[in-house]
């Protein structure tokens, strides 16, 4: 049985906690909130607000510089995610683990011009460790073999309805 989007969202952030993230920066959208509830649901997690993207990343980064942990941050689908693009680069060249969570549209709306589509994975291309591309079929995550010298990007890919179950404590 597939799991839901907000077992999904809850997972990954299980996950970030569990690789020593300790700051959420949001930049709430319509395909993005299964993140957003959960992490409001969870008060005990550290959670910022920003509108703009690129405004976000380059604050994460400052906190990463500060802070000596990963910071993460969360966009919409679309050209949201390419927002982030100049953090990403900064991030490499400062050696600082940004972690760019991006929400997409269902994998088999890639190709077909559905708005809000764009090709998310690999949008980093070699400013980033790794890429990520994960949906409720293919959930395994695990952040454990990386180096944490770069930004790695998260897309995760959300179906309708958004919010689809029970928000879990974290």
């Amino acid at each position: 049985m597939d799991m839901k989007n907000v077992e999904l969202a809850a997972q990954i952030i299980q996950e970030l906690v569990n690789a020593g993230v300790e700051e959420f920066i949001v930049c709430a959208g319509a395909r993005n909130s299964p993140f957003v509830y959960v992490l409001d649901e969870n008060p005990h997690l550290k959670v910022l607000s920003f509108f703009d993207e690129r405004s976000a990343s380059f604050f994460a980064l400052g906190r990463i510089a500060s802070l000596r942990r990963p910071v993460a941050v969360f966009t919409t689908s679309g050209t949201a995610v390419a927002e982030l693009v100049p953090a990403a680069v900064e991030g490499t060249y400062s050696s600082l683990p940004l972690v760019m969570i991006t929400a997409d549209r269902p994998k088999q709306y890639r190709g077909t011009g559905a708005p809000q589509a764009i090709e998310q994975v690999g949008l980093f291309s070699y400013y980033t460790e790794v890429t990520l591309d994960i949906d409720t079929e293919n959930s395994h995550l695990s952040l454990k073999s990386l180096s944490w010298k770069k930004p790695i990007h998260i897309n995760v890919c959300f179906d309708e309805p958004l919010i689809d179950g029970e928000i879990p404590k974290i």
